[in-house]
């Protein structure tokens, strides 16, 4: 050793010290250092794994939120297609009660011109008879008397068809002047009808038209004039 330029005992105390060191080490350092890199790694591990999780919540969160996006679109255009129909019906709503109304002020205008016009035509009617005796009187000469010319002229625009007779239990009868309550009880008797509807039409001139189903008796004026101009051709 000493040719060697080595002195033995430092050498030997070098290596006391190291086997010291060394041990020293390997018994109390090395250990922890171990456990230290551990528990790093496992920070790490778990770091990761806490990553991957988040990645995968947040992946999650996002198909959630347009899952959550995609219904309330669909929701919304539900919303503003039923809000789009309900106000198509409301509009169509208010355009049937529209044209119902008018039709109903039409139907009420129609009614009272026609009353009206009735209420006139009644009025009128004793006149149009002291008229027509009047001129009944000049061409006889008087040789009437005037309840009798009362009744010929009440029978032109009254008279009763004789094809009228138990006509149907339902008639339609159109004169050219209102009735009496009489002449429309005797209408009743004749046709043995249940249910009457009486129409005014002074185009009619006189005489009596009476309707039931398919079944017209023509005891008018107007079409006893129209039947003799046929004839007359």
């Amino acid at each position: 050793m000493d040719a060697l330029g080595i002195n033995l005992g430092f050498f030997i105390a070098q290596l006391i010290n190291f086997g010291i060191i060394f041990f020293l080490l390997a018994k109390f350092v090395w250990p922890r250092v171990l456990d230290m890199l551990d528990e790093r790694q496992e920070r790490i591990a778990k770091g990761l794994e806490d990553a991957r999780a988040a990645e995968e919540a947040r992946q999650n969160a996002e198909r959630e939120r347009d899952k959550v996006l995609a219904q309330a679109r669909a929701d919304g255009q539900k919303v503003l297609e039923e809000a789009r129909q309900r106000g198509e019906e409301q509009v169509k709503q208010i355009i049937r009660e529209a044209q119902r109304e008018s039709e109903e002020i039409r139907t009420q205008a129609r009614i009272q011109a026609e009353e009206e016009r009735n209420r006139i035509l009644s009025d009128t009617r004793d006149q149009i008879v002291a008229l027509a005796m009047a001129a009944a009187e000049r061409v006889v000469g008087g040789g009437l008397d005037e309840k009798r010319q009362r009744s010929i002229i009440n029978s032109f625009f009254s008279e009763i068809p004789a094809e009228a007779k138990d006509l149907g239990k339902h008639v339609q009868v159109v004169s050219a002047l209102p009735l009496t309550e009489a002449e429309q009880a005797e209408i009743v008797k004749v046709t043995g009808a249940e249910q009457v509807e009486y129409k005014v039409d002074p185009s009619i001139l006189g005489g009596l038209i009476l309707r039931s189903g398919d079944k017209v008796v023509d005891g008018s004026v107007r079409g006893d004039m129209t039947a003799l101009s046929a004839q007359l051709r």
